[in-house]
């Protein structure tokens, strides 16, 4: 699914980056937060970014973190997301996770991306109660 090969992190492959066009975060505040989580570094360490677009971008990072987690608990609280949805999901992760052991350092081709995104969408609409 993604390589860290890199100097600078996270590589983007095609499967991660259908998963960011559907995503709430940018690339570039992805790509902070795994470096920022996994690796301990930051873009200004990297002359990607300056020290000043830095802590902007994982300022704005948290900011939105935090009202992602905040829908969570809401959307659960209302029961908008039962515990039969937070599984599928963990499961959907799990299925991922095992997908990108197998091919992380390639990107997949076309139509097995296809199939996926495919498969994601018929999933989420299913457990999708709005």
């Amino acid at each position: 699914m993604y390589s860290t090969d890199r100097k600078d992190g996270l590589e983007f492959n095609d499967l991660l980056n259908r998963l960011i066009e559907k995503n709430l975060f940018t690339k570039k505040q992805i790509s902070i937060i795994y470096n920022k989580v996994n690796l301990h570094t930051s873009n200004v360490s990297n002359n990607q970014l300056s020290a000043g677009a830095y802590y902007r971008q994982v300022k704005q990072c948290r900011k939105k973190y935090d009202r992602f987690i905040y829908t969570i608990l809401l959307f659960r609280l209302l029961n908008l997301i039962d515990n039969t949805s937070i599984q599928t999901i963990e499961s959907m992760v799990n299925q991922l996770e095992k997908i990108s052991r197998h091919d992380i350092h390639h990107n997949s081709p076309e139509i097995i991306l296809n199939d996926i995104i495919i498969v994601i969408e018929e999933i989420l609409g299913r457990i999708n109660k709005i």
